[in-house]
């Protein structure tokens, strides 16, 4: 839902470009001291100050609106609604409760203040299709949901989800909804929160029922077929079953599970997978009967997919696991062991891919053997991208790149021994696809381009800004696993696009070449009236949001330039990821830089001198 900008802080060379400086503001005398700036969805610049928060025009730096009375704003509480001209800060008045505020950011005004009511947003979803947002908050210690109607641009109700359970979760802002929110039928909102389900009534927010349980719900599934909410509780022996229309317990006496409940999913036609310590069983929504005599069970069970040709059956254990195939009916097709703890498990469409942290392998769907001729051994997450030219799946570890077919199954190493610049086995690389140049090997300091036939076309490594504040990173540090002594190193970026290679999505949104693809984030909001028309509320990121996917041929870095007999400088540079060459930089006068890159626009945003906010073209 939240559009993301990678963003890389390289050190550049002391070469010198020139850029265009399309506007210079001075805001001493609206803001006198600018604390910060950040960039709303509509590209507006809001600043921050001691005497108010304004916004200003990035195209050409004209104050759009200023609300005085909003001073010295916290930075770390500016929430951007994505692909909503919508922002949320809170405001600290000298005397009172501190105020949650939500702002239009292309005219300033006020759609919603908690006032002295001390709400303070957490997160929000937003329900496309109904026109409305729902909001997270707190009030101290209790948890909130509210209602917002985006085409009114007005409250509909707050309901009361209890208090929160953790001090640590409080401060970390995070979502305090574990399960849904989802619908039951067109007016039934059902949310889980730890071990209390709420069913609220959407017209007025309040609680038609909810139910607690003796520990918390690990799952939540509604099912349309039967009409029936089922609840899996962490370590129980039983499985739930509610009516979601008014909470009663429904669960049929044969409903007892042999071990502990691990989890509850569906699969393509709406059964359902009980899956437990004891093995995995599939539900007949129907009936609410097993459909199997016997639940099948192999060691360490952890996880079942669903596929065309069964259920693939997923033990993981810290040093040993098993991958098993399982027909429809309930029967081993096969069980193969693996080494290692599989932390990562798919189909494709040779067989089950599998990466542990001792060897990696695809399982063919026949009798479950190797389908590589060797293991291929990955000590840390692979960086993965997509040759569009030669329809393989582009994966580099520990100074090895491979070339993997999903329709053959074949993976053959193109690369060997390639040393990329500081790059250590744990270092977490991103991969991407560069037309008719390579793979591009970055993260925050590296940058590199292997080409297709295995060699490097230049690599670079750059040491980082003394400043790194307020942007978002590129890469994920780490994979840890709850109760598993390790700790797995690399980008979890990648885990996320090796899914999405594995099930024919050859690209995503992510993707930043060509501009073929289309972004599944938010460019509008359109809604029904009532006389059968669609109609637009807004479409003012629309624009940007195409843009963004538009081929985008340079990366931009910010950096630190250590200079002898003289200060250190920071600059900011744009590098072209064909040729690694440096394409234009603009020099910061401040040692701890408070700046915006808009990789939209090609633009960056300085605030120096706390009061001097200039644009910059790139």
């Amino acid at each position: 839902m939240k559009t993301k900008i990678s963003l890389l802080f390289l050190l550049t060379s002391l070469l010198s470009f020139s850029q265009s400086k399309t506007w210079e503001k001075d805001l001493n005398k609206e803001l006198y001291q600018v604390g910060w700036i950040k960039q709303a969805s509509d590209g507006n610049i809001i600043a921050s100050g001691a005497k108010g928060l304004l916004a200003m025009d990035n195209k050409t730096g004209n104050i759009l609106w200023h609300n005085k009375e909003l001073k010295a704003i916290d930075k770390s509480t500016f929430l951007n609604i994505d692909g909503l001209p919508f922002f949320y800060v809170e405001y600290a008045p000298v005397v009172g409760k501190v105020r949650g505020i939500i702002l239009n950011s292309s005219n300033g005004n006020i759609v919603f203040d908690t006032k002295d009511k001390g709400y303070r947003i957490k997160d929000y979803t937003l329900l496309h299709d109904k026109g409305i947002v729902l909001f997270e908050l707190l009030e101290d210690k209790k948890q909130k949901l509210m209602s917002f109607d985006l085409a009114k641009s007005q409250l509909n109700w707050i309901t009361d989800l209890g208090e929160v359970s953790s001090i640590f979760k409080k401060l970390l802002g995070n979502s305090f909804i574990d399960h849904g929110p989802f619908f039951t039928s067109p007016n039934n909102l059902i949310v889980g929160i730890k071990d209390q389900i709420f069913a609220i009534n959407f017209t007025n927010g309040e609680i038609t029922w909810q139910h607690k349980t003796k520990k918390k719900v690990n799952a939540l599934v509604y099912s349309e077929k039967n009409n029936n909410l089922y609840v899996g509780i962490k370590k129980s022996s039983k499985l739930l079953v509610l009516n979601p229309d008014n909470g009663t317990d429904i669960t049929p006496g044969k409903l007892k599970l042999r071990g502990e409940l691990i989890d509850v999913t569906t699969n393509n036609n709406g059964d359902l997978i009980l899956v437990e310590t004891e093995g995995f069983n599939i539900i007949n929504p129907e009936t609410n009967l097993f459909k199997w005599k016997k639940s099948f069970k192999i060691e360490y069970l952890d996880e079942v997919i669903p596929h065309e040709k069964g259920f693939i059956a997923i033990g993981k254990d810290e040093k040993k696991g098993s991958i098993a195939l399982v027909s429809p009916e309930g029967k081993k097709i096969w069980n193969t062991n693996v080494n290692g703890y599989a932390y990562y498990i798919t189909p494709t469409e040779k067989g089950v891919l599998y990466i542990s942290t001792e060897r990696s392998n695809i399982l063919d769907y026949g009798k479950g053997k190797d389908v590589w001729r060797r293991d291929v051994k990955f000590k840390s997450i692979p960086a993965v991208t997509f040759d569009e030219n030669e329809n393989k799946v582009i994966l580099f570890e520990n100074k090895k790149g491979y070339k993997f077919d999903l329709e053959s199954g074949e993976i053959n190493q193109f690369a060997d021994d390639i040393r990329l610049e500081e790059v250590k086995r744990k270092t977490p690389l991103v991969a991407e696809y560069i037309k008719d140049e390579g793979y591009l090997l970055y993260t925050d300091q590296h940058i590199s381009l292997l080409k297709p036939d295995g060699t490097i076309k230049y690599s670079s490594y750059y040491k980082p800004a003394s400043s790194i504040e307020g942007l978002t990173g590129v890469a994920q540090l780490g994979l840890a696993f709850a109760g598993v002594d390790f700790d797995i190193q690399g980008s979890l970026d990648n885990i996320e696009m090796l899914s999405s290679l594995s099930n024919g999505a050859y690209r995503t949104s992510k993707d930043q070449t060509d501009g073929t693809s289309e972004t599944s984030q938010i460019a509008g909001l359109y809604i029904g009236t009532g006389d059968g028309n669609m109609h637009e509320i807004f479409n003012v990121t629309s624009k940007r949001f195409y843009n963004s996917k538009i081929t985008k041929n340079s990366q931009f870095i910010v950096t630190k330039i250590k200079r002898e007999d003289a200060p250190s400088i920071h600059k900011i540079i744009k590098v072209n990821k064909a040729s690694g060459k440096i394409e234009t930089e603009i020099t910061l006068l401040d040692k701890t830089p408070n700046y915006v890159i808009d990789t939209v626009d090609d633009m960056v945003f300085i605030n120096e001198k706390n009061h001097l906010i200039s644009a910059h073209k790139f």
